[in-house]
């Protein structure tokens, strides 16, 4: 299938179902999640099984938390990844129009 019949077809589900759309929106959560945990791991030069021994883990962990398919982080894992790799988590808040904070996780 072309990129532009994907977009079109993608468009016109999301333009008719709630369902839909919250779905698409989850499935792009896990992509960017196992994107964050593959690009620290990498900025910090450490293999899946480095990065497993350092955080207390198992390097199949470490690559289940990389798949894009998998839905079960936890905050716990992901603040021992970022430890791991000298990297400071924040978690940050949103709720339109007036409420954002932001928070610093050690």
């Amino acid at each position: 299938m072309k990129r532009d019949q994907h977009k079109e077809i993608t468009d016109q589900r999301a333009r008719q179902s709630a369902a839909y759309r919250k779905t698409f929106a989850r499935s792009l959560h896990q992509i960017d999640l196992a994107l964050l945990v593959r690009e620290m791991r990498e900025s910090a030069g450490l293999t899946q099984a480095e990065l497993a021994k350092k955080a207390g883990t198992t390097q199949s962990v470490i690559a289940r938390l990389e798949d894009a398919e998998y839905n079960g982080h936890s905050l716990t894992m992901l603040e021992r990844i970022a430890a791991s790799c000298g990297v400071a988590l924040k978690l940050h808040a949103e709720k339109k129009p007036h409420f954002a904070r932001e928070v610093a996780l050690a």
